[in-house]
């Protein structure tokens, strides 16, 4: 007898598959029905749990200084954003006194020491500072809880007027104690009075002299007697001649006898 070819041994199983997957799609899953429509009703599961190491927020409003109604029906009332360090707690900052902000610009309104720190208390305005870095504190909006909304948080119904800084000085370098100077300048000698001769005197201090100079009667040299000069005899010879031809070019005069 001859064996069964491995092509044909194949296919059986493949049409085996088939068969078993259409008679699991004939069969009918049991429809379980409920009170409630599918995906409703309450769930014990479903009610928000907060992750771990985190405590869920409590929205009873205890007082009503921070009432959503409240901070919109006054008008007196202003939000300010105050920014701290850790190391300074909310009672820290009881009886601290500042002066007010006048203008909108970033000014130094108070100090506080805490711990032999000294903080500075700054109010960030609308100039740009990259100092104090308080750009990240503009973007930030305040949540208020609401007696309408059972104690939910919602967006204050006033922006903040005022941004405020408390930031610790920077340290300044000290130089140790009883130590020797290195860089320095030996101590300029010191001259008297008597040996200082000579005088500084710039370009352009005394024109005030040479104008009052200049204004005074001007000095004339002394008279010096002038001396003629001695006529040379060539010159008064030729004199003499000129005086003869005049007396010959002159007509005779006849006497009469």
């Amino acid at each position: 007898m001859s064996s069964p070819t491995p092509e044909a041994s194949t296919s059986r199983k493949g049409i085996n598959k088939k068969v078993k997957s259409s008679k699991k799609k004939s069969e009918h899953t049991p429809v379980v029905v409920t009170e409630h429509g599918k995906n409703e009703g309450d769930n014990p599961h479903w009610a928000y749990r907060p992750p771990a190491g985190a405590e869920l927020l409590d929205h009873t409003i205890e007082s009503e200084e921070f009432e959503w109604n409240v901070i919109r029906d006054n008008d007196d009332l202003e939000i300010w954003l105050i920014r701290v360090p850790d190391s300074i707690k909310a009672k820290h900052l009881e009886g601290l006194e500042i002066a007010p902000p006048v203008s909108l610009r970033t000014a130094r309104l108070g100090g506080l020491t805490r711990k032999n720190v000294t903080h500075d208390v700054w109010s960030i305005g609308d100039d740009d500072i990259d100092v104090m870095g308080g750009d990240d504190v503009r973007g930030l909006s305040c949540l208020l809880p609401r007696k309408k909304k059972k104690g939910k948080l919602c967006i204050a119904p006033k922006a903040i007027t005022r941004h405020i800084i408390v930031s610790a000085q920077p340290p300044l370098p000290t130089p140790p104690e009883n130590q020797p100077i290195v860089h320095q300048n030996p101590a300029r000698p010191s001259y008297s009075q008597d040996m200082l001769k000579r005088q500084f005197l710039p370009y352009g201090a005394r024109s005030q002299l040479n104008e009052t100079t200049a204004e005074g009667p001007m000095e004339v040299d002394s008279t010096i007697p002038v001396v003629s000069a001695p006529k040379e005899k060539g010159t008064e010879e030729k004199a003499s001649k000129g005086k003869k031809r005049k007396v010959e070019g002159e007509p005779h005069k006849k006497h009469s006898k």
